[in-house]
């Protein structure tokens, strides 16, 4: 695993992928929260997480079509940082119909990560060592599974709601970048 880390491109590609799961399980955690907090009955917090996942279905059927008119690279870069900017608007809106579409436009930009970053650790494993690398990407990412929310807790506990979404911005914005850093073009994936 040490050899395989060692391997800038591959690390990055693997770095990246944690930090779009860290996305994820703030927004799934802290939506209900935020949602609450603004008096929003269960039933509307349900419906902008159905939402959400209606937009994340749009995008991975939209995936073919947009990686082989723009590259993985590109489209996972637009994406992040469009995700970036819709969370720091996130904690300003209290309004159903406009968080609807701020969780419309999260479930584009987020559904395309966990493909992508698939498709981009596979492309730059090792001949042979494909399932290792999807190993230790799935480990990875099941590290921030806990690690991620728990520390956000703490930080809403301190700081409350706001900056949670303030960080997941910057998290989305940091994996923006530094898939723009990966070197080479991808090839789309299959149809």
């Amino acid at each position: 695993a040490m050899e395989l880390l060692r391997q800038p491109e591959l690390r990055k590609v693997l770095i990246n992928s944690a930090l779009v799961v860290s996305g994820w399980d703030l927004y799934m955690f802290y939506l209900p929260i935020y949602g609450d907090s603004i008096g929003l009955s269960a039933s509307r917090i349900g419906t902008i997480l159905g939402i959400f996942a209606a937009a994340t279905f749009v995008m991975r059927f939209s995936l073919p079509y947009l990686t082989k008119r723009y590259s993985s690279r590109n489209v996972l870069s637009v994406s992040m940082f469009c995700g970036a900017t819709l969370f720091l608007a996130f904690p300003f809106v209290s309004d159903i119909w406009i968080l609807s579409a701020l969780s419309f436009g999260i479930g584009l930009a987020l559904g395309c990560g966990q493909p992508i970053t698939l498709l981009m650790s596979y492309n730059r494993s090792p001949e042979g060592r494909s399932g290792e690398v999807t190993g230790i990407r799935f480990a990875l990412n099941h590290l921030m599974h806990s690690v991620v929310p728990v520390t956000a807790g703490a930080l809403a506990s301190v700081f409350g709601l706001a900056p949670v979404f303030f960080i997941n911005a910057g998290i989305l914005a940091y994996s923006g970048h530094l898939t723009r850093t990966v070197r080479g073009s991808l090839p789309a994936p299959p149809a």
